[in-house]
């Protein structure tokens, strides 16, 4: 099977959808800290790491740069499974001056009142977990 990504034009409309769904469901359920799921990630940490100088997605890694005790690369190769992507650093780490997560918080910002805002939750990769 042929995988192809999806067009960022074409995909973002659903992800939009979806997000405005699951924000209307958490309110209705009285959720204080509303949260888009996640739904514009294909892992928890979404767009941080590559976006950073000095970091760079590859696809199709060695099994064998990962760090085999821990627990996650440990459950994973148990499985067989072969990670698809991930990010290296190939030089100094600085920030590019631009979050990549700026647009999704604006976003949640059009589904929620204006009161609320301080309530949204976003995950925030921690520097340790790319160490």
């Amino acid at each position: 099977m042929v995988q192809q990504k999806a067009d960022p034009s074409t995909l973002q409309p659903h992800e939009d959808e979806a997000i405005k769904e699951i924000v209307e469901i958490q309110r209705d359920c009285g959720f204080h800290a509303p949260s888009d799921g996640e739904y514009r990630r294909h892992m928890f940490w979404g767009t941080f790491f590559p976006s950073l100088n000095g970091m760079t997605e590859i696809e199709g890694p060695d099994i064998e740069i990962f760090r085999q005790y821990a627990p996650d690369i440990a459950a994973f190769t148990e499985k067989g499974h072969k990670p698809g992507e991930t990010v290296i650093c190939t030089g100094k780490i600085s920030h590019t001056g631009k979050s990549s997560y700026i647009d999704q918080l604006e976003y949640m910002k059009t589904l929620v009142p204006k009161e609320q805002w301080g309530n949204i939750k976003l995950t925030l990769a921690a520097p340790n977990w790319v160490s």
